[in-house]
Protein backbone atom coordinates (compact mmCIF):
# COMPACT_ATOMS: atom_id res chain seq x y z
CA UNK A 1 0.00 0.00 0.00
CA UNK A 2 1.28 3.41 -0.96
CA UNK A 3 0.88 5.78 2.00
CA UNK A 4 2.20 8.63 -0.13
CA UNK A 5 -0.21 8.34 -3.06
CA UNK A 6 -0.37 11.58 -5.08
CA UNK A 7 -3.52 13.43 -4.12
CA UNK A 8 -5.33 16.73 -4.61
CA UNK A 9 -8.45 18.30 -3.16
CA UNK A 10 -10.79 20.72 -4.93
CA UNK A 11 -13.53 22.69 -3.17
CA UNK A 12 -16.49 24.57 -4.62
CA UNK A 13 -20.25 24.48 -4.68
CA UNK A 14 -22.08 21.50 -6.19
CA UNK A 15 -22.16 23.01 -9.68
CA UNK A 16 -18.46 23.83 -9.67
CA UNK A 17 -17.17 20.49 -8.46
CA UNK A 18 -19.58 18.63 -10.75
CA UNK A 19 -18.25 20.31 -13.87
CA UNK A 20 -14.61 20.01 -12.82
CA UNK A 21 -14.92 16.33 -11.81
CA UNK A 22 -16.71 15.48 -15.06
CA UNK A 23 -13.98 17.18 -17.07
CA UNK A 24 -11.29 15.24 -15.23
CA UNK A 25 -13.07 11.91 -15.78
CA UNK A 26 -13.60 12.58 -19.48
CA UNK A 27 -9.99 13.64 -19.98
CA UNK A 28 -8.79 10.48 -18.21
CA UNK A 29 -11.14 8.45 -20.38
CA UNK A 30 -9.64 9.72 -23.64
CA UNK A 31 -6.12 9.23 -22.30
CA UNK A 32 -6.93 5.64 -21.35
CA UNK A 33 -8.40 4.87 -24.77
CA UNK A 34 -5.36 6.38 -26.47
CA UNK A 35 -3.06 4.35 -24.22
CA UNK A 36 -4.76 0.92 -24.06
CA UNK A 37 -7.88 1.16 -26.24
CA UNK A 38 -10.55 1.28 -23.50
CA UNK A 39 -11.59 3.10 -20.33
CA UNK A 40 -12.82 1.17 -17.29
CA UNK A 41 -14.89 3.33 -14.94
CA UNK A 42 -16.31 2.22 -11.61
CA UNK A 43 -19.43 4.14 -10.57
CA UNK A 44 -20.33 5.06 -7.00
CA UNK A 45 -23.85 4.69 -5.67
CA UNK A 46 -25.98 6.84 -3.42
CA UNK A 47 -27.49 10.20 -4.33
CA UNK A 48 -24.43 12.47 -4.44
CA UNK A 49 -23.23 11.41 -7.93
CA UNK A 50 -26.51 12.12 -9.73
CA UNK A 51 -25.41 15.55 -10.97
CA UNK A 52 -21.99 14.19 -11.89
CA UNK A 53 -23.44 11.35 -13.95
CA UNK A 54 -25.85 13.70 -15.71
CA UNK A 55 -22.88 15.91 -16.65
CA UNK A 56 -20.93 12.90 -17.92
CA UNK A 57 -23.89 11.91 -20.09
CA UNK A 58 -24.01 15.46 -21.52
CA UNK A 59 -20.26 15.85 -21.95
CA UNK A 60 -18.04 18.88 -21.41
CA UNK A 61 -16.76 21.47 -23.85
CA UNK A 62 -13.25 22.05 -25.13
CA UNK A 63 -13.27 25.35 -23.25
CA UNK A 64 -13.95 23.60 -19.95
CA UNK A 65 -11.19 21.06 -20.56
CA UNK A 66 -8.75 23.83 -21.41
CA UNK A 67 -9.80 25.87 -18.38
CA UNK A 68 -8.85 23.03 -16.06
CA UNK A 69 -5.70 22.20 -18.04
CA UNK A 70 -7.11 18.82 -19.07
CA UNK A 71 -6.25 18.48 -22.76
CA UNK A 72 -7.43 15.50 -24.76
CA UNK A 73 -4.59 13.48 -26.34
CA UNK A 74 -3.58 14.27 -29.90
CA UNK A 75 -6.54 16.59 -30.33
CA UNK A 76 -6.96 20.18 -31.46
CA UNK A 77 -10.40 21.81 -31.49
CA UNK A 78 -11.26 25.13 -33.10
CA UNK A 79 -14.82 25.21 -31.78
CA UNK A 80 -14.57 25.71 -28.03
CA UNK A 81 -18.26 24.82 -27.60
CA UNK A 82 -17.86 21.31 -28.96
CA UNK A 83 -19.10 18.85 -26.35
CA UNK A 84 -16.96 15.84 -25.58
CA UNK A 85 -18.85 12.94 -24.00
CA UNK A 86 -17.30 9.78 -22.66
CA UNK A 87 -15.66 7.84 -25.51
CA UNK A 88 -17.53 4.88 -26.99
CA UNK A 89 -15.03 2.41 -25.61
CA UNK A 90 -15.94 3.22 -22.01
CA UNK A 91 -16.93 0.31 -19.78
CA UNK A 92 -18.98 0.85 -16.62
CA UNK A 93 -18.80 -1.16 -13.40
CA UNK A 94 -20.50 -0.75 -10.02
CA UNK A 95 -18.54 -0.07 -6.87
CA UNK A 96 -21.32 -1.32 -4.61
CA UNK A 97 -24.99 -2.20 -4.59
CA UNK A 98 -27.76 -2.67 -2.07
CA UNK A 99 -29.46 -6.07 -2.06
CA UNK A 100 -32.82 -4.79 -3.32
CA UNK A 101 -34.80 -5.27 -6.55
CA UNK A 102 -33.44 -3.26 -9.48
CA UNK A 103 -36.51 -0.99 -9.52
CA UNK A 104 -36.30 -0.22 -5.80
CA UNK A 105 -35.76 3.47 -4.82
CA UNK A 106 -32.57 2.45 -2.96
CA UNK A 107 -31.10 0.62 -5.96
CA UNK A 108 -27.82 2.13 -7.15
CA UNK A 109 -28.46 0.57 -10.56
CA UNK A 110 -31.72 2.49 -10.77
CA UNK A 111 -29.96 5.76 -9.88
CA UNK A 112 -27.28 5.13 -12.52
CA UNK A 113 -29.95 4.26 -15.08
CA UNK A 114 -31.88 7.44 -14.36
CA UNK A 115 -28.88 9.78 -14.46
CA UNK A 116 -26.38 8.24 -16.87
CA UNK A 117 -27.79 5.26 -18.76
CA UNK A 118 -29.08 5.32 -21.44
CA UNK A 119 -28.57 9.10 -21.65
CA UNK A 120 -24.94 8.56 -22.61
CA UNK A 121 -23.98 7.15 -25.99
CA UNK A 122 -22.19 4.17 -24.42
CA UNK A 123 -23.53 0.78 -25.66
CA UNK A 124 -25.76 -0.99 -23.13
CA UNK A 125 -23.55 -4.08 -23.10
CA UNK A 126 -20.67 -1.94 -21.80
CA UNK A 127 -22.24 -1.92 -18.33
CA UNK A 128 -21.44 -4.62 -15.77
CA UNK A 129 -24.22 -4.69 -13.18
CA UNK A 130 -24.01 -6.20 -9.71
CA UNK A 131 -26.90 -8.68 -9.46
CA UNK A 132 -27.47 -7.83 -5.80
CA UNK A 133 -31.13 -8.84 -5.98
CA UNK A 134 -29.91 -12.45 -6.03
CA UNK A 135 -31.25 -14.37 -3.02
CA UNK A 136 -27.67 -15.46 -2.25
CA UNK A 137 -25.45 -12.33 -1.88
CA UNK A 138 -22.29 -14.44 -1.51
CA UNK A 139 -23.00 -16.10 -4.85
CA UNK A 140 -23.72 -12.71 -6.43
CA UNK A 141 -20.36 -11.41 -5.13
CA UNK A 142 -18.50 -14.37 -6.63
CA UNK A 143 -20.30 -13.96 -9.93
CA UNK A 144 -19.43 -10.27 -10.12
CA UNK A 145 -15.81 -11.03 -9.34
CA UNK A 146 -15.90 -13.56 -12.20
CA UNK A 147 -17.25 -10.85 -14.52
CA UNK A 148 -14.36 -8.56 -13.61
CA UNK A 149 -11.90 -11.41 -14.08
CA UNK A 150 -13.27 -12.18 -17.55
CA UNK A 151 -13.10 -8.53 -18.58
CA UNK A 152 -9.49 -8.01 -17.54
CA UNK A 153 -7.96 -11.46 -17.90
CA UNK A 154 -9.91 -13.45 -20.51
CA UNK A 155 -7.00 -13.21 -22.94
CA UNK A 156 -4.27 -13.54 -20.30
CA UNK A 157 -5.00 -15.93 -17.41
CA UNK A 158 -4.56 -14.43 -13.96
CA UNK A 159 -1.49 -15.56 -12.08
CA UNK A 160 -0.55 -15.26 -8.42
CA UNK A 161 -2.06 -12.37 -6.46
CA UNK A 162 -2.45 -9.99 -9.38
CA UNK A 163 -5.36 -7.57 -9.27
CA UNK A 164 -7.18 -5.87 -12.13
CA UNK A 165 -6.34 -2.22 -12.63
CA UNK A 166 -9.36 0.01 -13.20
CA UNK A 167 -8.65 3.29 -14.95
CA UNK A 168 -10.80 5.31 -12.56
CA UNK A 169 -12.97 4.51 -9.55
CA UNK A 170 -15.56 7.04 -8.35
CA UNK A 171 -16.25 6.81 -4.62
CA UNK A 172 -18.61 8.54 -2.26
CA UNK A 173 -18.12 9.31 1.41
CA UNK A 174 -20.59 8.69 4.20
CA UNK A 175 -20.87 10.91 7.26
CA UNK A 176 -19.53 7.95 9.24
CA UNK A 177 -16.51 7.68 6.95
CA UNK A 178 -17.63 4.65 4.96
CA UNK A 179 -16.94 4.44 1.26
CA UNK A 180 -18.45 2.09 -1.34
CA UNK A 181 -20.17 -0.32 1.10
CA UNK A 182 -17.15 -0.68 3.36
CA UNK A 183 -18.25 0.15 6.89
CA UNK A 184 -16.28 0.24 10.12
CA UNK A 185 -18.47 -2.50 11.58
CA UNK A 186 -17.50 -4.94 8.80
CA UNK A 187 -13.97 -5.64 9.98
CA UNK A 188 -13.68 -8.86 7.97
CA UNK A 189 -14.41 -7.01 4.74
CA UNK A 190 -11.95 -4.24 5.63
CA UNK A 191 -9.24 -6.80 6.30
CA UNK A 192 -9.83 -8.74 3.07
CA UNK A 193 -6.61 -9.20 1.09
CA UNK A 194 -7.49 -11.57 -1.76
CA UNK A 195 -11.12 -11.24 -2.84
CA UNK A 196 -12.23 -8.44 -5.14
CA UNK A 197 -15.95 -8.40 -4.32
CA UNK A 198 -17.64 -9.35 -1.05
CA UNK A 199 -21.11 -9.37 0.48
CA UNK A 200 -21.58 -7.47 3.75
CA UNK A 201 -24.41 -7.01 6.21
CA UNK A 202 -24.34 -3.28 6.95
CA UNK A 203 -26.59 -2.90 9.98
CA UNK A 204 -25.51 0.73 10.55
CA UNK A 205 -26.01 1.80 6.95
CA UNK A 206 -28.79 4.02 5.64
CA UNK A 207 -30.79 2.00 4.82
CA UNK A 208 -29.45 -0.99 6.78
CA UNK A 209 -29.18 -4.32 5.04
CA UNK A 210 -27.05 -6.58 2.91
CA UNK A 211 -24.86 -5.13 0.17
CA UNK A 212 -22.20 -6.04 -2.37
CA UNK A 213 -19.00 -4.03 -2.51
CA UNK A 214 -15.59 -3.90 -4.11
CA UNK A 215 -12.79 -4.51 -1.62
CA UNK A 216 -9.95 -2.23 -0.53
CA UNK A 217 -7.16 -4.16 -2.30
CA UNK A 218 -9.07 -3.92 -5.58
CA UNK A 219 -9.74 -0.20 -5.09
CA UNK A 220 -6.11 0.42 -4.17
CA UNK A 221 -4.89 -1.03 -7.46
CA UNK A 222 -6.75 1.60 -9.52
CA UNK A 223 -4.92 4.16 -11.65
CA UNK A 224 -7.16 6.93 -10.34
CA UNK A 225 -9.63 7.23 -7.47
CA UNK A 226 -12.04 10.16 -7.35
CA UNK A 227 -14.00 10.94 -4.19
CA UNK A 228 -17.10 13.03 -4.91
CA UNK A 229 -18.84 14.43 -1.84
CA UNK A 230 -21.65 16.92 -1.35
CA UNK A 231 -22.60 18.35 2.05
CA UNK A 232 -20.82 20.39 4.72
CA UNK A 233 -20.34 17.54 7.20
CA UNK A 234 -18.91 15.27 4.53
CA UNK A 235 -16.69 18.09 3.31
CA UNK A 236 -15.20 18.56 6.79
CA UNK A 237 -14.53 14.84 7.11
CA UNK A 238 -13.06 14.68 3.60
CA UNK A 239 -10.55 17.40 4.43
CA UNK A 240 -9.57 15.64 7.66
CA UNK A 241 -8.94 12.44 5.73
CA UNK A 242 -7.03 14.32 3.04
CA UNK A 243 -4.83 16.01 5.66
CA UNK A 244 -4.38 12.64 7.41
CA UNK A 245 -5.96 14.00 10.58
CA UNK A 246 -8.50 11.16 10.41
CA UNK A 247 -7.07 7.69 9.90
CA UNK A 248 -9.62 5.41 11.54
CA UNK A 249 -12.50 5.40 9.03
CA UNK A 250 -12.73 3.11 5.97
CA UNK A 251 -12.29 5.94 3.46
CA UNK A 252 -8.90 6.78 4.98
CA UNK A 253 -7.71 3.31 3.92
CA UNK A 254 -8.00 4.23 0.24
CA UNK A 255 -4.33 4.73 -0.68
CA UNK A 256 -3.63 3.39 -4.19
CA UNK A 257 -0.42 1.45 -4.73
CA UNK A 258 0.57 3.51 -7.76
CA UNK A 259 -2.45 5.69 -8.48
CA UNK A 260 -3.73 9.20 -7.79
CA UNK A 261 -6.53 10.26 -5.45
CA UNK A 262 -8.71 13.27 -6.28
CA UNK A 263 -11.10 14.75 -3.71
CA UNK A 264 -14.00 16.95 -4.82
CA UNK A 265 -15.92 18.52 -1.93
CA UNK A 266 -18.45 21.28 -1.48
CA UNK A 267 -17.49 24.49 0.30
CA UNK A 268 -19.74 26.96 2.15
CA UNK A 269 -17.63 29.88 0.98
CA UNK A 270 -18.29 29.26 -2.70
CA UNK A 271 -20.76 31.66 -4.35
CA UNK A 272 -23.70 30.13 -6.26
CA UNK A 273 -23.33 29.55 -9.99
CA UNK A 274 -25.82 28.70 -12.74
CA UNK A 275 -26.73 25.10 -13.51
CA UNK A 276 -23.92 23.08 -15.16
CA UNK A 277 -23.05 24.65 -18.47
CA UNK A 278 -20.27 24.48 -21.01
CA UNK A 279 -19.96 28.07 -22.22
CA UNK A 280 -16.45 29.44 -21.95
CA UNK A 281 -17.60 32.57 -20.10
CA UNK A 282 -19.45 30.63 -17.37
CA UNK A 283 -16.70 28.24 -16.33
CA UNK A 284 -16.53 28.37 -12.54
CA UNK A 285 -13.32 28.88 -10.66
CA UNK A 286 -12.46 26.36 -7.95
CA UNK A 287 -10.29 26.45 -4.89
CA UNK A 288 -7.34 24.08 -5.17
CA UNK A 289 -5.83 22.83 -1.96
CA UNK A 290 -2.67 20.92 -2.83
CA UNK A 291 -1.13 18.22 -0.69
CA UNK A 292 0.62 19.96 2.19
Amino acid sequence: MNTFAPKSIYSGNATEITLHAAALIIAEAYRAVADHKRFSLVLAGGNSPRLLYAQLAQGVSTAVLEHYALPLPESSFVNKQTLHPLPQNTWFFQGDERCVPIGHPDSNFRMITESLLPKSAIPEDHFFRMAAENSDPELAAREYEADIRDFFFSANPLEGQNFPVFDLIVLGLGEDGHTASLFSENTEALQETKRWVVAVNASQAKPPGKRLTLTLPLINHARNVLFFTIGSSKSKLAKKIFLEQEKSVPASLVTPKSGTVFWFTTSKSSPPTPAPGNEADTIPEVELQPHP
